[in-house]
């Protein structure tokens, strides 16, 4: 019992950790976009579009292997008192329709905003004000009386944040709607992740994503035709790279993201979230020369802090409660 709570949350930090890693990829190939002509609608069209197709595919290869084991079982007694109820297609109806609304109204307003603001603003500080995130599922959860968070998780907060700080704060003025709008997707990007939280406890998450990533699709597809900006990727590169923010900055992330808030929830996902600027870090001293300041180095290692400290509080807890209950 014991064994099966700490792989359960061995499970869940390993996923919000390839999350992390994986949407550490997103700026930069976004900025590699935008250098063949895409607009930010386009660009978003585009991930969204290739990222709901990818899963789809995914999601009708499993059912088709599901009917057909269901065709072979078809006749055992077991299996036809396993079957769905009459009523099932109905709550599928209904989980279709949260699962568009949450991508329509959720997600795709704060995927918008947080490209908007690099526009505004240089890379560094939009992913500083963005981390500001887990502040606010804290801060949520606590308003709405779901959790209440100990000195541990606060401290493992304070420290990730702390080093986001350090790691991205650089001297310079940065325009006041720029730095409003930072924080709003922060919020707004708490707030996804707290209704997420609820919403997707029970669905399939590479179901969940696949709906969202249609909604989210329509809409920046709506936006890119109508501002006369949208672009065709028919270049050997651009395809590439719309298969690249596609795959490896959204369907792996967001499908991760949400089996980890499956297995610990939002709000501990939020905290190991925070080893992203790290790898933002790496990736761009890869690629674009960037160095890697003893700034730089001090922000990773604190918000490394933050995470084990978490992860092994984590797996200490689990087994206490666990203990407890028997």
């Amino acid at each position: 019992m014991t064994k099966t709570s700490s792989t359960r949350f061995q499970a869940g930090f390993l996923a919000s950790f390839v999350s992390a890693i994986t949407f550490s990829t997103l700026g930069i190939f976004a900025k590699l976009l935008y250098a063949t002509g895409f607009s930010v609608a386009t660009a978003l069209a585009w991930r969204f579009m290739v990222a709901a197709l990818v899963l789809w595919t995914f999601v009708g290869i499993r059912a088709r292997k599901r009917a057909m084991r269901g065709q072979k079982e078809r006749l055992e007694p077991a299996s036809r008192a396993q079957e769905p109820v009459g009523g099932h297609s109905a709550g599928a109806r209904r989980g279709l329709l949260k699962l568009f609304l949450l991508g329509l109204l959720g997600f795709s307003p704060q995927a918008g905003l947080f490209f908007l603001t690099v526009k505004i603003l240089d890379p560094g500080i939009t992913s500083l004000l963005l981390y500001l995130y887990p502040s606010f599922v804290f801060l949520i959860g606590f308003v709405a009386g779901r959790h209440r968070s100990n000195r541990v998780q606060l401290f493992a907060l304070a420290l990730s944040l702390v080093g986001c700080l350090i790691t991205f704060w650089t001297a310079g003025s940065y325009p006041l709607a720029g730095i409003v709008l930072g924080v709003v997707v922060a919020i707004t990007y708490a707030a996804y992740l707290v209704v997420g939280d609820i919403m997707l406890r029970d669905e399939d998450p590479i179901w969940a994503t696949a709906v969202i990533m249609t909604a989210a699709s329509f809409v920046y597809f709506a936006i890119a035709l109508a501002s006369g900006n949208f672009v065709l990727a028919i270049s050997a590169r651009q395809a590439l790279l719309v298969l690249c923010i596609a795959i490896i900055s959204t369907c792996v992330p967001i499908v991760t993201l949400f089996l980890a808030m499956q297995r610990i929830g939002a709000r501990d996902t939020s905290i190991v979230s925070t080893v992203e600027p790290i790898f933002t870090n790496l990736f761009s001293a890869l690629l674009f020369g960037e160095l890697m300041t003893e700034r730089r180095v001090l922000g990773g290692a604190l918000i490394l802090a933050g995470v084990v400290m978490l992860n092994l509080w984590g797996q200490s807890s689990a087994q206490r409660k666990i203990e407890a209950a028997s």
